[in-house]
């Protein structure tokens, strides 16, 4: 088995390992790396945050995100619909064309401290999340071998 892990078949260890768990194992794992992530971005979304009040019951970009549970395990961290504002996270992400009434030259705008804070987010917290998850596995393995 050392071979196979050394040989670059770590993945299809880690594969034949993970077939092992059950959707609720995988739960409770991907729980783990998620809590680390959604953390940081609720951290990187105050520190954004303006004092200004939205109307007709808008929330705060910071107060509509939420993660869901897929039928596979995996956890999605996103911004609900209650909000009304996840686009404006994708355009904060993405950047955006401008536009204006002459039909001039359009710029593309990317804020530098937005650009990419979905990745980089997930970027600086990977190892904190790969930390969190291995020690959430490490329980479940050990659950299944006493």
């Amino acid at each position: 088995m050392s071979f196979d892990m050394k040989s670059a078949g770590f993945d299809r260890f880690l594969e034949r390992v993970g077939d092992g768990f059950t959707i609720d194992e995988r739960k409770k794992v991907n729980k783990a790396g998620s809590k680390v992530y959604q953390g940081s971005m609720q951290t990187f979304l105050n520190e954004h945050r303006s004092d200004r009040k939205y109307q007709n019951g808008t929330k705060h970009l910071a107060d509509t995100l939420t993660h869901e549970i897929t039928t596979g395990g995996k956890y999605e961290i996103g911004f609900s619909k209650k909000g009304k504002k996840a686009y404006i996270a994708r355009l904060l992400n993405d950047g955006f064309d401008v536009r204006n009434q002459f039909g001039g030259p359009y710029k593309h705008v990317a804020p530098e401290e937005w650009h990419d804070f979905f990745k980089r987010i997930g970027d600086e917290n990977d190892e904190r999340m790969a930390h969190a998850m291995s020690d959430e596995a490490r329980k479940v393995i050990k659950n299944k071998i006493e």
